[in-house]
C-alpha cells in the first residue's frame, strides 16, 4: 500500500512511464525522460521504530526533462503517503476518549452540521476526524482548514484526509473555503458549524463574508487567542460561542502540558545551549505564562515576568518572580536569553528592539506570529539571516542578535507534535462534545459568549470521568 501510494503521488508531479522492479528496488521512469528510484523496507534500527515499520526512500535518478518544481514534488511524494492501518491502530489507543465519543453521545449527534475544522494537523487530529466521521457527518459536508504550520507530518496528515475525500484548504484561502463550504453545506440540506483554534474563521465571516453568517450554526473555539480576535466585536457578535478556550476542563489539564511542550521543543532546537543559570524572560502571565514561567525555573533559569495586567504581575512577584512594569527595563536589566511571549496578543514591538543588548532567542507560544511585531523588529534589524529550522536572525544596532525561533510561530508546534496524543485526548473530545451541543436545535446558548454554560457542559458530560478513570487512583491499582 505504501509503495502504491508513492507511486500515485509521483504521478501527480510527473507522467510514469515504464515500471521496472530489479534488486535495487523499484525504477519509476517518467515521461520527461527523468527517473526516480523508491525503496520501501525496514528501518537500519529496527528497535528504534514501532513493530511493523517500514522506510520509504526516494532517489532522483536521472533529472533530464525534468523541472526543478517537478523533481522537488516528486522526492515530496515519500512524504505524502497516508497513515496506515497499524498506524491509526495505535493512534486511536492513545486516544480513546476522542474514538469512543460516539459511543457516549446520541447517535448521530453531528449529523445535521457541517463543520468547519480549523484544528492542528498532527496525527492526533486525525483521530477527531475518523470520531466526526462516526457521529454522522458525510466526509463531503466536512472542510479543513490547513494553518500551514511546519508540523513533523503535516503533509501525510493531508494526504490522509484528502483520501477520505475530505476538502482541505489552506488558511490564507480563508474566505473562499467558507463560501464553497456553505455552497456545499446548503445542497446537503445541513448548516456550517465552526469548529476553530486560534480566531480562524468567524472573524473572516464578520469582516469579509457577513452574508454568510446565517450558514452556520455557532463556532466552538479553543484557545484564548481566538477568543482574543473577537474581542472588536464584543456584544454584536451573531454566533453562540462553545469556549473550551476558557473552560475550568482545559486550564486544569492541557495549560501545563503546552508548557512543558514548548520548553522541551526548544530544547530540542538548541542542544548546545546552556540555560541553567542563564535569565529568562516570560512575556504574559496568564494561563500559559504562569506553566512556563515554572518550568523554566524548574530548569534552574533566573526568571523574570512583564505583564500589562497590574493583577497578574503582582501574582509573579508573590510566586517570586522578578517583575517590573517596564518591559524595556526588564530586557536591558535581566538581559535574558529567552524571550518567551505568552500574552495572546502582540506583546514586544519595535520600540523594545534598544532595549535587547545581548544574544537572545524569542520564543512564541501563541497562535500564528502574533506574539512579536515581527515586522517592526526587522526594520530595526541591520540586517536578517536565514537561520534555516530554527528561524530568523535579527542583527539589531546593539551588536546583539535575537533569533525569532521558527521565525515567530508557536514553538511547540514547530517540527514537533506539540502535546502528547495522551494529554490532547481529552481537550479534543472536549471540542466534539462542544460541537454536538451547539448542533442541537434546543442547546440554549444564547449568542456570544457563554464561558459558565460551557464550564456546565463539559464538567457534567462524563468526560472527566473517564479522564480520571484513565489516569486517576485507580488506574494505577
Amino acid at each position: 500500500m505504501v509503495r502504491d501510494t508513492v507511486v500515485e503521488a509521483i504521478g501527480k508531479a510527473a507522467d510514469i512511464g515504464e515500471v521496472a522492479r530489479d534488486d535495487a528496488g523499484l525504477r519509476l521512469c517518467l515521461g520527461t525522460g527523468g527517473s526516480v528510484r523508491l525503496f520501501i523496507g525496514s528501518p537500519a534500527q529496527p528497535k528504534a521504530h514501532a513493530e511493523g515499520s517500514y522506510t520509504a526512500t526516494l532517489i532522483l535518478e536521472e533529472t533530464a526533462g525534468l523541472s526543478t518544481d517537478q523533481a522537488r514534488e516528486a522526492l515530496a511524494a515519500v512524504r505524502r503517503i497516508p497513515f496506515t492501518t497499524t498506524e491509526m491502530n495505535v493512534l486511536r489507543d492513545q486516544m480513546p476518549l476522542t474514538g469512543e465519543l460516539s459511543a457516549f453521545l446520541p447517535p448521530g449527534c453531528l449529523s445535521s452540521v457541517a463543520p468547519v475544522l480549523t484544528v492542528h494537523h498532527m496525527t492526533d487530529f486525525l483521530v477527531m476526524v475518523e470520531a466526526v466521521l462516526a457521529m454522522g457527518v458525510p466526509a463531503q459536508a466536512i472542510t479543513v482548514l490547513d494553518k500551514g504550520y511546519p508540523y513533523r507530518h503535516t503533509d501525510r496528515v493531508d494526504a490522509h484526509l484528502t483520501r477520505q475525500g475530505i476538502a482541505v484548504w489552506p488558511w490564507t484561502d480563508a474566505a473562499n473555503a467558507l463560501d464553497d463550504h456553505a455552497q456545499r453545506a446548503t445542497g446537503l440540506g445541513l448548516r456550517g458549524l465552526l469548529v476553530d483554534d486560534g480566531g480562524y474563521t468567524l472573524p473572516v465571516l464578520l469582516e469579509q463574508r457577513p452574508d454568510l453568517l446565517s450558514h452556520f450554526v455557532g463556532l466552538v473555539e479553543q484557545t484564548i487567542s481566538g477568543i482574543t480576535r473577537l474581542e472588536p466585536w464584543e456584544g454584536r457578535i451573531p454566533l453562540p460561542i462553545f469556549s473550551v478556550a476558557e473552560s475550568r476542563l482545559k486550564a486544569t489539564v492541557e495549560c501545563y502540558g503546552i508548557a512543558d511542550a514548548a520548553v522541551r521543543n526548544l530544547l530540542r532546537l538548541l542542544p548546545e545551549e546552556k540555560l541553567e543559570g542563564q535569565p529568562a524572560l516570560v512575556v504574559g502571565f496568564g494561563r500559559i505564562g504562569e506553566h512556563i514561567a515554572d518550568v523554566l525555573r524548574s530548569r534552574r533559569m533566573r526568571v523574570a515576568v512583564h505583564d500589562r495586567q497590574l493583577v497578574r504581575l503582582i501574582a509573579a512577584h508573590e510566586r517570586g518572580f522578578l517583575t517590573n512594569r517596564c518591559l524595556s527595563t526588564l530586557l536591558s536589566d535581566h538581559r535574558p536569553l529567552l524571550i518567551v511571549g505568552c500574552t495572546g496578543r502582540t506583546g514586544l514591538r519595535g520600540e523594545h528592539a534598544a532595549a535587547i543588548t545581548r544574544n537572545c532567542y524569542l520564543v512564541s507560544t501563541t497562535s500564528r506570529n502574533r506574539e512579536f511585531a515581527v515586522a517592526e523588529l526587522t526594520d530595526e534589524a541591520r540586517r536578517v539571516t536565514d537561520e534555516g529550522v530554527l528561524g530568523t536572525r535579527l542583527h539589531l544596532p546593539s551588536g546583539a542578535q535575537a533569533t525569532l525561533v521558527g521565525d515567530g510561530f508557536p514553538i511547540n508546534f514547530h517540527h514537533a507534535e506539540s502535546l502528547p496524543n495522551m494529554y490532547s485526548d481529552l481537550i479534543l473530545a472536549s471540542l466534539l462534545v462542544a460541537a454536538s451541543t451547539l448542533a442541537a436545535p434546543d442547546h440554549g446558548f444564547a449568542a456570544g459568549h457563554n464561558v459558565a454554560a460551557s464550564d456546565r457542559v463539559l464538567e457534567s458530560c462524563g468526560l472527566l470521568e473517564r479522564y480520571y478513570a484513565r489516569f486517576g487512583p485507580e488506574a494505577l491499582r
